[in-house]
């Protein structure tokens, strides 16, 4: 079965005010789909480009610090609630400690380095307008136009121009709100980006969605099923041939 993907697009600038927290839900994802579709766009034009390289290792230092985050989290949680009782449990609650302090000392390490990535690019603050929607847009630009790839991509009411810094800067915002992962590679073909909003949005296209499905225990469980039955309406079929004869 191949579910229809959710087609790209950006905030809408003329879009009412939020009323509700459901309507400021809805707002806030679609201000991380803008992001995300602004990063799969520009990944997808750059590939084999020196911008492209910067920007893939970038986002994997993302995702290595948002996942040892988590394991931060969690080893603080259990150190808290750890009581050492006697002399063993005191050694292992310093072990513990011990590790702790390493992985955070890399953490920081590690974070440090990706803040001083970050100051290579520079932003200023800048008002777009459309006169055919009376619409104002607020952003952040890059202050100087890096050198490489650059795309437009239209939003519905203007026209954006998608250079490195503005990928960086799209990534950093969906590592911030702890939603990177709307922007991956297809799981079968590893080539093309994509935004995936779900789940189980994991291929670029109906192709590659069904060539995984045929390898999975799945397709080969129910292909084995239809095979046995096949062969036992053949041999049914046989049966009342020879009977009739």
């Amino acid at each position: 079965m191949v579910t229809q993907r959710r087609p790209l697009r950006f905030t809408p600038a003329v879009a009412a005010q939020p009323k509700t927290q459901t309507d400021w839900r809805l707002r806030i994802d679609s201000i991380s789909h803008s992001d995300a579709v602004i990063a799969a766009e520009w990944l997808n034009s750059a590939k084999g480009t020196a911008a492209y390289r910067r920007v893939i290792a970038f986002r994997g230092e993302l995702e290595f610090l948002s996942k040892t985050l988590v394991v931060l989290r969690q080893q603080r949680r259990e150190a808290k609630a750890g009581r050492p009782h006697g002399r063993a449990a005191i050694l292992a609650d310093a072990n513990a400690a011990a590790e702790l302090g390493k992985l955070q000392e890399q953490f920081r390490t590690r974070h440090n380095a990706l803040n001083q990535v970050l100051s290579r690019y520079t932003y200023i603050p800048a008002l777009a307008y459309s006169p055919d929607f009376s619409a104002w847009r607020f952003n952040t630009v890059p202050k100087h136009r890096t050198a490489g790839q650059e795309i437009e991509l239209p939003d519905g009411v203007m026209t954006i121009r998608v250079t490195e810094s503005s990928v960086i800067a799209a990534l950093a915002r969906l590592a911030a709100s702890r939603e990177l992962n709307k922007v991956r590679l297809c799981e079968q073909c590893g080539k093309r980006w994509i935004v995936s909003l779900r789940e189980m949005d994991k291929f670029c296209k109906s192709d590659c969605r069904e060539a995984s499905y045929k390898k999975s225990p799945e397709f080969k469980n129910r292909k084995a099923a239809n095979q046995r039955r096949y062969r036992e309406r053949l041999k049914r079929a046989q049966a009342n041939g020879a009977a009739l004869r």
